[in-house]
């Protein structure tokens, strides 16, 4: 399996980014540079601008939609609208949902970026005419797996949102969103 350079600066940027990634620890800022500016060093043509722009500052894209509409509310939505003045929130709700977006926000950021690693690597082995079968399941597999993780990121920060809230707090936040609150039958909360 013989590989371009192309190629393999793609897999070598990746394993930067994930290696200066992993070693943030709690810190949004790798060598005085926000993650959200780092730029996609390899062009890839087979992702919109706004899918590029998404995965870069970690929006959620719709993937925790099903999260959404059933009952358990996004953590950036809950304080934008705190923020409006359009519900309350206890002090150390506010702070607690803060946490849960910045945590959410900083590995979303971080997997978006290898997913956007991943994805130009494999356009470049589609543009070298070199790609072999094998290589392109284990690229898609991998790419499957960064977008699973990705989801799931998202998702997780619903769930962590709507168990710090009062059932009357999250139907206040559907009236602001102008959605009909889901009849559910979960009784997490605050």
């Amino acid at each position: 399996m013989k590989r371009n350079g192309l190629r393999w600066l793609s897999t070598a940027a990746l394993g930067l980014t994930v290696f200066a990634l992993g070693s943030l620890g709690s810190g949004e800022r790798l060598a005085g540079v926000a993650i959200a500016a780092l730029p996609l060093q390899v062009p890839t043509r087979s992702l919109t601008p706004e899918e590029i722009r998404a995965l870069q500052q970690g929006d959620a894209m719709g993937l925790a939609r099903t999260a959404e509409l059933n009952g358990y509310p996004s953590p950036a939505r809950i304080l934008e609208a705190a923020r409006s003045g359009k519900m309350d929130l206890y002090a150390d709700q506010r702070g607690a949902i803060e946490r849960v977006e910045a945590a959410e926000k900083v590995k979303a950021q971080a997997l978006g970026q290898q997913i956007l690693v991943e994805e130009a690597s494999l356009e470049a082995d589609f543009r070298s005419g070199r790609i072999l079968d094998a290589d392109l399941t284990q690229q898609v597999e991998d790419i499957a797996r960064k977008l699973a993780e990705l989801r799931l990121t998202h998702l997780r920060a619903h769930l962590l949102t709507a168990a710090l809230l009062r059932p009357e707090q999250i139907e206040e936040y559907y009236q602001f969103r102008g959605y009909i609150a889901p009849s559910s039958g979960h009784h997490l909360g605050y």
